[in-house]
């Protein structure tokens, strides 16, 4: 697609895009899909070289920024309405903006609109043009970041409703792909810091396009921080779940020790009596022997049992007295 100051207009052909970008002043031309050699095709009528081209179109590069006399050129992302992140290369001469990335094209209908709403004031400089190009595909991201905090959300109600119904493998792969994307940020973040610096001297640089830039450096700042922060939220409740399950095997331990607590008398009994010894079958093999070590001893061992785990229990219970 091509933005300019007339409007937003589609290309679907080489030659089409030969017609529209001749007499036009200044323009954005966004790539979004096609195979390679489409993409290769529309970017030679660019005037672009091999060496451009094949940078533009080979994907997976780590993120950065660079700034010259002849134009400006960046490795960044931007975010699709789904919430996905997706890799956008962004190259600037004096004539054009083109950016080449693959996915949903209306993640960025409106950067686009409100490019041809500013076309008239950003076609003075391209540098300045850069600036908010770049502006308006780091402002995509807010809306992934958003997504991101209802989802913590969503998932920090359901660890304290019910614990249980979270997958800790499905939290720990989320939190290392948060965690590498912070990383990731944070990388571009010091490559954009480093590419500004001293930007007022670069050939052809205007006031305002220094200004634009400089603050694309604190909007990519404040997006690194907010990443960071949301990283430390997921890590939190990462923590949370592990102690909430470790509450919840501690608490089935104490009811398993409390029940061999209860059974272990009548386990003894049992192994006692079992023994086929001779005095003992000749002495208790009455009706009377059987009631009373078959029936009330282990009913009394039950009920001594229980009324001790209820006494160490209620003085467990008893908050220690403070002194006047």
């Amino acid at each position: 697609m091509i933005a300019e100051a007339v409007g937003v207009r589609q290309v679907v052909t080489t030659a089409e895009l030969r017609d529209l970008i001749a007499p036009l002043k200044f323009f954005w031309l966004d790539v979004f899909a096609g195979d390679e050699a489409v993409q290769t095709e529309v970017l030679m009528e660019l005037g672009l070289d091999a060496a451009d081209i094949s940078w533009a179109l080979r994907f997976g590069q780590v993120p950065r920024m660079a700034i010259g006399q002849h134009g400006l050129r960046v490795v960044t992302w931007l975010a699709e309405p789904t919430g996905k992140i997706v890799e956008a290369h962004v190259l600037c001469a004096r004539r054009w903006i083109v950016t080449v990335w693959n996915g949903d094209p209306a993640a960025l209908d409106e950067a686009r609109r409100h490019f041809v709403d500013r076309a008239a004031e950003l076609e003075k400089n391209h540098f300045y043009a850069a600036a908010i190009v770049l502006q308006l595909l780091l402002a995509t991201l807010d809306h992934m970041i958003t997504m991101l905090d209802k989802r913590l959300q969503a998932v920090r109600e359901q660890l304290h409703r019910a614990p249980d119904t979270l997958d800790f493998a499905t939290l720990t792969s989320r939190l290392r792909r948060l965690q590498s994307r912070w990383a990731d940020f944070d990388r571009y973040s010091s490559a954009v810091r480093s590419a500004i610096v001293g930007i007022e001297a670069v050939p052809g640089m205007d006031p305002q396009g220094a200004a634009e830039l400089n603050d694309y450096v604190e909007q990519v700042e404040d997006t690194e921080h907010r990443l960071r922060d949301r990283s430390g939220w997921a890590s939190t409740i990462l923590q949370d779940h592990a102690a909430a399950v470790a509450k919840r095997q501690a608490d089935q331990i104490n009811r398993l020790t409390l029940v061999s607590i209860i059974f272990l008398p009548l386990t003894f009994i049992t192994g006692f009596f079992g023994m086929n010894f001779g005095w003992m079958t000749q002495s208790i093999g009455s009706a009377d022997a059987f009631v009373l070590l078959g029936v009330i001893l282990p009913t009394l061992c039950v009920a001594l049992a229980l009324v001790w785990l209820r006494r160490s229990m209620a003085n467990r219970g008893k908050a220690p007295a403070n002194d006047p």
